[in-house]
């Protein structure tokens, strides 16, 4: 962690962040999991249930190294796209108290601590235990033990096949565009991100503002006007210039 250049300012960051920072500290220095931290944010103090020591390293990601940095406003509704435990869906909702998030999520291991990180926040989240691909049906997921590497593709990480439903990414883009609030997309499925992306014309999707992706070249294969930025060297952020927001 301490070799990645994009940290040091994130550790910084943490001390402002992160309540009782000296314990997290010492959790991630000894490579040990926490039952929770509380961090501080634009409308309040809150509790992030952690799974184990990799929800520790993605909690610091998200609040501190700000992987999917966005701003107070304008309120947003978020697809969380591979929503695993909620982190990055608590981060959404707050930063403004007008913001709403609806998480994908098809690995069943991660729905109790996704639902708690989520549960003060029911009004405004809303959880699909199913997977986004490019077809309908049953499908394999591999699980990773740890919860984060779980995908539709199977490695040496995501090796424990379930079957697990699921549905078609264009549509669940359909049916969110309708809301008033600008929309942005937050994509992490552990290799897929590219045809999930390749596989949507984004100009039928005038109400999408931005794509964040875990990705370093989604961009390319997206042909409606846009601007492109990375976030600590592998998270893109396309803003597209037709939404006025």
């Amino acid at each position: 962690m301490i070799g990645n250049r994009y940290n040091w300012l994130a550790l910084f960051r943490a001390l402002f962040v992160i309540v009782n920072p000296l314990r997290f500290f010492a959790a991630i220095a000894r490579g040990q999991a926490l039952p929770d931290v509380v961090v501080r944010t634009p409308t309040g103090h809150f509790r992030v249930f952690l799974r184990n020591y990799e929800s520790l390293k993605t909690c610091f990601s998200v609040f501190c190294r700000r992987d999917y940095a966005t701003s107070i406003d304008p309120p947003c509704e978020f697809l969380d796209v591979g929503a695993n435990i909620g982190i990055a869906s608590l981060y959404f909702l707050s930063r403004n108290p007008a913001n709403r998030v609806t998480c994908f999520e098809p690995d069943r291991a991660n729905l109790g601590f996704l639902e708690r990180n989520l549960s003060e926040f029911d009004k405004r989240s809303k959880i699909n235990a199913y997977a986004l691909g490019l077809s309908p049906g049953l499908v394999s997921l591999f699980r990773a033990d740890d919860g984060k590497y779980s995908s539709l593709i199977p490695s040496e990480r995501a090796c424990l096949p379930d079957q697990v439903e699921c549905r078609v990414f264009d549509d669940a883009l359909r049916e969110t565009a309708t809301n008033a609030l600008p929309v942005v997309v937050k994509l992490d499925v552990e290799g897929l991100e590219l045809d999930l992306v390749r596989s949507i014309e984004w100009r039928n999707h005038p109400g999408i503002w931005r794509l964040l992706c875990e990705s370093t070249e989604c961009a390319e294969v997206i042909s409606r006007e846009h601007i492109r930025r990375i976030h600590n060297g592998y998270v893109e952020d396309v803003i597209f210039k037709d939404t006025g927001s």
